[in-house]
Formats: C-alpha cells, structure tokens, sequence
C-alpha cells in the first residue's frame, strides 16, 4: 500500500486535532498580511535612509555628512 496519499494529522495528549475554524485562518491571514506590510514599510525607510546618507555623503563628506544626520535627529 502505498503512503504518498495519506494525509497525517498531529496527535496530542488529548487526542488527534480537529480541522481549524476558517476564522482561525483568517485571523493568521490578516496579522500575516499585516506582519508583511509593516517589513515592507521598514524596508522602505532603510532604502530611503540610505540613499539620503549617500547624497549627504557626496555633498558634504562622510564625518559632515554623519553630524548633520545625527543633529537631524535630535531636532
């Protein structure tokens, strides 16, 4: 008999699981897609970071272009 078909489900303590609620799903779907959406938004703020440090770095040079960045950020 072959196996490649049959479907395992987890066992606990208590006995085999249960298929899960679909609003389960949904919840995890949802905070998943949220999860995603504020890396992506992260990952954005780094990119633009970056590119602001290189033009400050081209303009003013590396030691000015830090100072200006770090006095930015107290302000």
């Amino acid at each position: 008999m072959s196996r490649h078909n049959v479907r395992v489900k987890a066992k606990y303590p208590h006995g085999f699981i249960k298929n899960v609620v679909n609003s389960e799903v949904d919840d995890r779907t949802e905070k998943l897609h949220m999860l995603t959406k504020v890396v992506m938004e992260k990952q954005a703020l780094r990119e633009s970071y970056i590119k602001l440090m290189n033009d400050a770095e081209r303009a003013v040079g590396r030691k000015e272009a830090i100072y200006l960045l770090r006095d930015a950020e107290i302000i």
